[in-house]
């Protein structure tokens, strides 16, 4: 008796151990499953706020980027970089690092229209890039961010062009005229211009421009110039400039090397 009641004591606590190990499995399958649960609904609103923020920057990037204040986007960078920079994608982190080059670039003031464009179209295809590996919910949008970076990037490059056009063809039409009419400061403004842009360049015979524009400049200034060495001046200029026509642009070859034959053509007049 003592015995059968000894193994149905053991029986009962061996089974009393079964349902508690089911009990425990049982509630840490449902806790993964929650966690599993929270994790998915927190990656899902985390996509949506990016889908709602890579809308409004969309919105931005397809309105006139020239006309983008400057502490607006330099706003918009500070906000995209401390997110990236968290990441753990190095492509994330390599489109962060892109960004504070293009910050540089913005708070320095003196990079030209090419070189932010240059830049915005690298982060561009850094972005399309990583669209690829994205979730589906921002795989579309990040695509088009990519594509709309890029044409921003492209067309800073050309409203540059365009604008340094405009300028050469208001000078050559200013130098065809009486250039002894042409006002001095209206001069000095238009080398001041010129030399801000040409100085800073990498390219040996841009730099020797901008410093012929610097001796033109202080000609200019004298109370009493004379014709001869101004002239002098300007037919080097010429000489440079057409030699710079070279290496210029489709766009801008002609129109440069027709500036540099007038500005000799005004040089040899003053001598």
């Amino acid at each position: 008796m003592a015995s059968q009641a000894e193994n149905k004591g053991k029986h009962s606590a061996a089974h009393d151990e079964t349902s508690s190990k089911k009990v425990a499995h049982k509630d840490e399958v449902d806790s993964k499953k929650h966690s599993a649960t929270k994790n998915e609904a927190d990656t899902n609103k985390h996509d949506a706020d990016t889908h709602q923020e890579l809308d409004s920057l969309l919105s931005t990037l397809e309105g006139d980027v020239i006309a983008l204040d400057p502490d607006a986007a330099l706003s918009i960078i500070d906000q995209w970089h401390g997110e990236l920079n968290k990441a753990k994608e190095p492509e994330l982190k390599e489109i962060a690092n892109t960004l504070k080059e293009l910050k540089q670039f913005l708070k320095g003031g003196k990079a030209t229209g090419h070189e932010i464009g240059e830049v915005l179209v690298e982060i561009g295809e850094q972005t399309a890039n990583f669209a690829s590996e994205a979730s589906k919910e921002l795989k579309t949008p990040l695509q088009k961010l990519g594509k709309q970076l890029t044409k921003a990037g492209t067309s800073l490059g050309k409203a540059e062009d365009q604008e340094h056009i405009e300028q050469i063809e208001s000078l050559v039409e200013n130098l065809e005229g009486d250039p002894t009419k042409i006002d001095t400061e209206v001069a000095l403004n238009s080398i001041d211009t010129w030399y801000s842009l040409l100085h800073k360049s990498e390219d040996e015979n841009l730099k020797e421009i901008a410093n012929g524009l610097k001796e033109l400049k202080q000609l200019l200034k004298r109370s009493n110039p004379k014709g001869a060495d101004i002239g002098a001046v300007l037919i080097r200029l010429g000489e440079q400039t057409q030699e710079a026509a070279h290496s210029a642009g489709r766009g801008l070859k002609g129109r440069i090397q027709k500036l540099g034959k007038v500005l000799s053509k005004v040089g040899k007049s003053l001598e």
